[in-house]
C-alpha cells in the first residue's frame, strides 16, 4: 500500500478504469480506491489530488467518471451505485477540514 501512496499516478489510473464500459473494470477500480482511501485518512486527498489531475487533463468536470456511473438511467446496477457513492462518502469524510469539503 505505501508503494500505492507514493506512486500518483497509479491512483490516477485506477480512477481512469471507473470510466471503463466493462462493469467488472469499473467494480474492481472501485473496490481498490475503496480500499486505498480506508487504509488511511490521508489517501483521501491524493484520490482528489489523483481525480483533478486526471480529469482536468482530460477537460472534464472534476469527478465525472464516477458522476456517470450515478447518472446512468438504463440497466441500472445497484451494486455499483453503492460503491460510488460509498467511495465519495469515505472521501468526503476523511477530510481534514471544511474548506475542501
Amino acid at each position: 500500500m505505501n508503494g500505492l501512496i507514493s506512486h500518483n499516478e497509479t491512483v490516477q489510473w485506477l480512477y481512469t478504469l471507473v470510466g471503463s464500459k466493462f462493469r467488472l473494470v469499473v467494480k474492481t477500480s472501485l473496490k481498490l480506491l475503496l480500499v486505498f482511501v480506508e487504509y488511511t485518512e490521508s489517501n483521501a486527498a491524493l484520490l482528489i489530488k489523483a481525480v483533478n489531475t486526471v480529469d482536468t487533463k482530460g477537460g472534464k468536470k472534476l469527478w465525472s467518471n464516477v458522476m456517470e456511473i450515478l447518472e446512468e438511467k438504463d440497466g441500472v446496477d445497484t451494486e455499483l451505485l453503492v460503491f460510488a457513492m460509498t467511495l465519495i462518502n469515505k472521501t468526503l469524510a476523511a477530510l481534514p477540514d471544511q474548506d475542501s469539503y
